[in-house]
């Protein structure tokens, strides 16, 4: 069994982290399942240097992987992060987290929308807003309303 088993569009997330090192993460991403059958994990930004650099996009990436292969919110930037699998072990097979039901990791996410602020978007916000974008897609209807992702 492949993992989704369904597209989700239209994910929105905004993270903001207010402290005296900032972070800001405004983004919108499209999971959808990887086409021909195929198992792994793919992450594709369409978008420019003006809306997303290359870093804080890999750590977007990062972060949804981590919440694919079951890393838990705390254990994100710790001694406790586990080992992201490499391409040739998702194309193998990797199983997605427990919660989230059966199934390998056959996932393409999609990179619609992203907003930069020009000293607070840092990689670090990027990977948690990352895995909570997997989070909400998941978690579905519950996580329409979420008073964090509304506009500024």
């Amino acid at each position: 069994m492949r993992f989704p088993a369904d597209a989700r569009r239209d994910v929105h997330v905004r993270y903001t982290r207010p402290s005296c090192m900032g972070g800001f993460a405004w983004f919108t991403v499209d999971f959808e399942p990887l086409p021909d059958g195929r198992l792994g994990f793919e992450f594709v930004n369409p978008l420019g240097t003006e809306d997303i650099d290359a870093e804080c996009a890999q750590a977007v990436s990062d972060g949804i992987l981590l919440w694919l292969i079951g890393a838990e919110r705390e254990n994100l930037h710790s001694v406790h992060r586990p080992r992201l699998p490499s391409a040739t072990e998702l194309g193998a097979g990797v199983p997605v987290r427990p919660e989230a039901g059966p199934g390998l990791i056959a996932l393409r996410a999609v990179l619609r929308h992203s907003r930069l602020h020009p000293i607070d978007s840092l990689s670090l916000t990027h990977t948690r807003a990352g895995w909570r974008a997997a989070d909400k897609s998941w978690r579905g209807g519950e996580a329409t309303d979420d008073p964090m992702d509304r506009a500024l």
